[in-house]
């Protein structure tokens, strides 16, 4: 909803007493809006918001214009199940039932106290009640979430507290009927969440621009004064001039805070990243390279700027992978990313935190020596798939470590992974993968499983199995190739105690076997995903493909 169109209303009651208020407070089947979806008309047509467009606020406009001159409030039923070949129809195939308040003005002190508690961080209910035989037929009452008073609303609501509750847990709106024929509406309203951008070159310009649009209040940062003004960033909300280490420093930071940073320079990406990557936000994000991300938390964990887990928290690379090139591309990118975040906390659901582990503690018996101290390109083969999985979009990398320990951790000192040893290698793979999953954060949210022999798989081949994993609604998915299921596999950690508690008899393909309803294949296109490097033939053909 328009960045909450209850606080416009007090401003509209100012410049006209003829307006009405039309809210969507139930749906069933497909329909273009979601209850709470809300529309300001005049008698002149639509002030401001939406229902959705098309015929239903077409029709919506007229029954308000009708309200407005009548003074009658109206709460019908609209249905979106019109022939294909009516011209003026809806198809969406569902019914949308919407409720016309012909002088939302009797209510101007709930909105505005619905105003103050946003702007001091809180989020409430918004209750609706329509009463037909009473006098005044509708009545709206605002209560914040940590004062909630179900108990001064007229009437007698069953389960009213567990409506409440379930309101403000889910964001969803809900209805409630009483015996005498009451409508109770509830919709949870919470503060409009605030988007800090640092930096107003090219991406940050863009960037408040969609983030006015995507309903978020923008704040635009940067110490030039030629670049931080209303003329150049004329969406931004607030803009301020100052440098940026110091502005991001002093800026609010809680649950509604998204922070992104686009700055000019590499210093002034780490002073306002080192200015808020301690504190529990939702969302940081930060433009740059894999290369410049890499040498950032470098210098942040040995600086003691932050620690390690505060680091991983952070979106960087930025944005979404859509191929996005332009600047608005790249803004794109990005903004997308924050509606995702922010539609996740609201379903309360976490970010999902990526666990790369990659097993390289075999014996190499095939092969006649440490296959994974063989050259490969500009490295071993081992070094290559480090390499590939630290360019990778996860936000641990575990390499697993047993026969020629020693040897290979010295090989690969340079590269920033951590190690972990299993000592019972010689039980073979799911013994790596166990030692493996044992040494993750307990935050981790999905385990992408890497074999240390083949270097031929790309960050770019991991990025998509992880992209698709965050897309899914399945719980495993596994590379493939032509109907063959190869590497990388990717899985939920909801199944480490499983995995855990297998024997010597089983392996890792059991658990795709044991949950085939979770399971997607993820074509690929490449061959690679088959191969690995067993054998001396095997090597050497890598270098003929």
């Amino acid at each position: 909803m328009l960045k909450n169109i209850y606080k416009i209303l007090p401003d509209h009651a100012g410049r006209t007493n003829r307006f009405c208020l039309a809210t969507l407070v139930a749906t069933s089947g497909s329909t273009p809006q979601v209850p709470g979806s809300s529309a300001v008309f005049s008698e002149q047509g639509l002030l401001t918001g939406t229902l959705g467009g098309g015929i239903l606020e077409g029709d919506a406009e007229k029954k308000a214009i009708e309200s407005i001159r009548s003074g009658k409030y109206r709460l019908y039923e609209f249905l979106l199940d019109a022939d294909i070949n009516d011209k003026e129809g809806a198809l969406c195939g569902g019914s949308a039932t919407i409720l016309i308040d012909p002088d939302p003005g009797m209510h101007i002190d709930c909105f505005r106290d619905m105003s103050r508690s946003l702007d001091k961080g809180k989020p409430g209910l918004m209750i609706t009640i329509i009463r037909d035989k009473a006098a005044s037929p509708i009545l709206k009452s605002w209560q914040e979430s940590d004062h909630l008073r179900p108990a001064e609303l007229p009437g007698e609501w069953p389960g009213i507290e567990k409506t409440f509750t379930s309101c403000m847990k889910t964001g969803d709106c809900i209805n409630l009927k009483n015996e005498d024929g009451d409508l109770l509406f509830s919709e949870p309203i919470f503060p409009v969440p605030k988007l800090y951008i640092a930096g107003a070159g090219h991406i940050g310009k863009a960037l408040s621009h969609q983030g006015r649009l995507l309903d978020f209040e923008v704040t635009v940062i940067d110490d030039r004064a030629e670049f931080a003004n209303s003329e150049n960033i004329p969406d931004a909300d607030h803009i301020i001039a100052k440098p940026i280490g110091e502005a991001m420093s002093e800026i609010p930071k809680s649950k509604d805070t998204y922070i992104v940073i686009v700055t000019r320079g590499h210093q002034d990406d780490a002073d306002a990243l080192k200015a808020c990557i301690s504190h529990d936000i939702p969302y940081i994000g930060m433009i740059g390279s894999r290369k410049k991300i890499r040498t950032l938390k470098e210098k942040f964990l040995m600086e003691g700027w932050s620690t390690r887990e505060e680091f991983e928290r952070v979106h960087a690379p930025i944005g979404i992978e859509i191929g996005s090139i332009s600047v608005q591309e790249i803004a794109l990118s990005i903004s997308a990313q924050l509606v995702q975040v922010r539609a996740a906390i609201r379903r309360g659901k976490k970010r999902e935190i990526i666990a790369s582990v990659i097993l390289a503690a075999g014996e190499s018996r095939r092969m006649g020596e440490s296959k994974m101290l063989l050259p490969f390109g500009n490295s071993t083969i081992i070094g290559t798939v480090i390499s590939n999985a630290l360019n990778a979009v996860s936000d641990h990398v575990r390499v697993v470590l047993g026969a020629d320990a020693d040897a290979i951790d010295e090989s690969i000192a340079g590269l920033k992974v951590e190690k972990v040893i299993n000592r019972d290698f010689r039980n073979g793979m799911l013994s790596s993968v166990q030692a493996g999953i044992r040494s993750l954060p307990a935050e981790t949210t999905a385990v992408m499983i890497l074999l240390g022999d083949q270097p031929m798989i790309s960050a770019g081949i991991m990025d998509r199995v992880i992209e698709r994993y965050k897309r899914s609604e399945k719980d495993i998915i596994i590379a493939s190739v032509d109907g063959m299921r190869g590497h990388p596999m990717i899985f939920n950690a909801k199944y480490i105690p499983e995995i855990l508690s297998y024997g010597r008899e089983h392996s890792l393909r059991d658990l795709p076997g044991k949950h085939p309803g979770e399971v997607e294949e993820l074509e690929t296109g490449n061959p690679e995903i088959l191969r690995d490097i067993d054998t001396p033939h095997d090597y050497k053909n890598e270098f003929n493909n």
